[in-house]
């Protein structure tokens, strides 16, 4: 032990040893999630070979009660958990993912849950709606919150429309959720469009565990025309033009999907999540 000729004592010995097992380690809770196994299960009968939209957490939620998705086919289980409500509706050509309606991925589970949806799924292109907080973009210039746009990142080039209605999320920002999984892992054609939100969203879980269930609060959080123009070049993305009736359509005082037609059971909202 090394002492100090100028101190008046010596340092008590545990201010300069320890036992191995009682040192701190920071990154010690950290691995431990790291050798958790992972299994994802997709059951249901899932379309194949066709274009894949994923619409995750918030704005998935918000999206999905006025997009009349109809019946819910099947489900993407993340450790028994369902994570992915999986949709085919007649009117559209896609599959569709409501991700994470319920529960949160951890950062470990990102990059294998999407893996496995786009092996198995095998898109021909792939339409993401996430978000995006406001509040913590960094820009050249300040942008007023009720001003910020909504943004894209893509792996390759959008439709001109995607261009023209929004603005490109550019570095040094930095997509964290599992939209960028999908990206990074995407052989084909992948491009995801985000809402502007004007809350931080909560620090990842460490764990995966079944979370909060949709609230009324957030089938509000978007004006029904940013909505609306969201939903139509989300489908955009994907090669497909929608008719004009084919709207999004929510009506305040109501929790489950609102569209031309009468209600379906089976829609996200009513309790029926395939769980």
């Amino acid at each position: 032990m090394d002492v100090d000729p100028l101190e008046d004592t010596v340092p008590p010995r545990y201010a300069v040893e320890s036992d191995e097992e009682d040192e701190y380690n920071p990154l010690a809770s950290a691995s431990v999630e790291d050798k958790t196994e992972l299994e994802v299960k997709i059951v249901g009968e899932i379309p194949t070979g066709k274009p894949l939209v994923v619409a995750s957490e918030i704005s998935g939620r918000c999206w999905a009660r006025g997009a009349d998705l109809g019946e819910q086919l099947g489900g993407v289980y993340v450790n028994q958990i369902c994570v992915g409500l999986v949709f085919s509706p007649s009117w559209s050509d896609s599959t569709i993912i409501v991700s994470e309606a319920t529960t949160c991925l951890p950062i470990w589970a990102m990059d294998a849950y999407a893996k496995r949806i786009l092996q198995d799924f095998k898109p021909v292109t792939i339409s993401l709606l996430d978000s995006y907080p406001t509040s913590a973009y960094i820009t050249s210039e300040l942008i007023p919150p009720h001003a910020a746009p909504a943004r894209y990142l893509s792996n390759s080039k959008p439709p001109s429309q995607v261009i023209s209605q929004t603005q490109l999320f550019s570095p040094p920002n930095l997509l964290t959720t599992t939209s960028a999984s999908f990206l990074a892992n995407a052989t084909v054609n992948a491009t995801a469009l985000l809402l502007p939100a004007a809350r931080i969203p909560l620090p990842r879980p460490r764990k995966l565990e079944p979370s909060r269930l949709p609230t009324e609060e957030d089938a509000f959080l978007w004006p029904p025309d940013a909505m609306e123009s969201a939903h139509r070049l989300l489908f955009l993305i994907n090669g497909q033009t929608l008719d004009a009736d084919r709207k999004w359509v929510t009506k305040k005082g109501t929790s489950s999907y609102a569209s031309t037609k009468a209600q379906r059971r089976g829609d996200v909202g009513e309790g029926s999540m395939y769980i």
